[in-house]
């Protein structure tokens, strides 16, 4: 049985992608994002809060990324209710860097900290779809001055509080799944809002998408 609308305070948005084969296979990306409402009073509408993400977040990560990356489907789903389903949003973006790809395991990583110490109250992104044009020789282990400058527009997007047309402001927050309970009503959503977003200008890997061996 779902939850009154006046007990929900939390959102999880997944950004759902994928790199196509650079010759091996396709590699699927999700970015997992947390929001918190500072008022349970405004009408909810996931609707409402994916125009808002798309234009503020979403837009500046495509603006940064290969063409060989392609957003499909934001869906968003209320944290505070067990019960409550993620809607699927279509989004059909294609990044906006027309140049050579780097391979699918290098990304960029943004850190993500709040006022609390410990693993459960930080957190972190890691964006694939990186071009060979974001460094520059002698320096090719970091991000050079250009694509420092389109990574920091994530940056500064993650941290603007995303205010949806019904009203609703929302701040990005890391989520704990280890000390939240969410499998069942009543929920126990544990999470903090970030105060320090950090762009690692080291070009990070994400072993998890290493695309198959050809031989």
């Amino acid at each position: 049985m779902g939850i009154a609308s006046t007990s929900i305070s939390h959102a999880e948005i997944h950004l759902q992608g994928q790199l196509v084969a650079g010759g091996s296979n396709s590699v699927n990306t999700d970015y997992v994002f947390h929001y918190r409402r500072t008022s349970t009073v405004p009408p909810l509408s996931k609707p409402n809060l994916d125009t808002i993400f798309q234009s503020t977040v979403a837009a500046k990560i495509i603006l940064a990324v290969n063409v060989r990356w392609s957003q499909l489907t934001n869906t968003i789903r209320w944290l505070d209710d067990a019960t409550d389903p993620p809607i699927p949003i279509s989004h059909v973006n294609l990044g906006a860097i027309v140049t050579d790809g780097m391979s699918a395991v290098e990304a960029a990583f943004i850190l993500l900290k709040t006022g609390l110490r410990g693993k459960s109250y930080r957190g972190g992104k890691h964006f694939a779809g990186l071009n060979e044009v974001d460094t520059t020789a002698p320096n090719d282990d970091v991000l050079n001055a250009a694509a420092i400058v389109l990574w920091g527009n994530v940056v500064t997007a993650l941290g603007t509080a995303l205010v949806d047309a019904s009203g609703n402001t929302w701040y990005l927050e890391v989520m704990s799944r280890t000390l939240s309970q969410l499998t069942v009503n009543p929920t126990t959503v544990v999470g903090n809002d970030v105060n320090q977003i950090l762009l690692n200008k080291r070009i990070g890997r994400m072993r998890g998408r290493q695309p198959k061996s050809v031989y």
